[in-house]
């Protein structure tokens, strides 16, 4: 028997040796790995924030931007009726145009924006007024309005100072 397992060793082909290439995946491997942490150091060198604001020279303003004109329009007291009971709406806002517009020539349009933004918000559904979109309907009238009557001038802003509605 044991004869016949000496012949099979013999007969077999000779295995070759991993012992050169096994070396030589792992350096190769290990050569990757380099190349990848350098490129990654070189791109976060590259791409690194920048300084901090302090760190640059501040820009030089010679002129202050003028202020804004701004007109009030008069306080705004609707009594809204939805169907079921009445509610009161009170307003004040102001308009803001460009600071090239003298103040003169907005006043004597403001009575007239106030009685038309009062008819338009007569007409108006208070559930409409209520909530987060009720401010947002109230300057799209207003402005639609005040471009609408002082055509020539354009509204830059409407703010509203007050709003209540009870």
């Amino acid at each position: 028997m044991a004869n016949t397992t000496a012949t099979a060793e013999s007969a077999s082909p000779a295995l070759p040796s991993f012992d050169g290439t096994g070396n030589r995946i792992v350096l190769v491997l290990i050569g990757l790995m380099l190349a990848f942490a350098g490129a990654g150091v070189g791109g976060a060198l590259l791409l690194r924030p920048a300084p901090a604001q302090g760190a640059f020279a501040a820009h030089r303003i010679d002129a202050a931007p003028a202020p804004a004109v701004y007109a009030v329009l008069p306080t705004l007291t609707l009594t809204l009726n939805d169907g079921r009971r009445l509610q009161e709406l009170r307003l004040r806002a102001v308009l803001e145009f460009d600071p090239a517009t003298p103040l003169e020539t907005v006043t004597p349009h403001l009575p007239r924006i106030a009685d038309a933004i009062s008819r338009r918000l007569l007409e108006a559904d208070p559930a409409e007024l209520r909530g987060a979109d009720g401010p947002v309907y109230i300057k799209d009238a207003l402005r639609h309005v005040a471009n609408k009557t002082m055509r020539p001038l354009k509204l830059r802003q409407v703010l509203i100072q007050d709003m209540l509605l009870r």
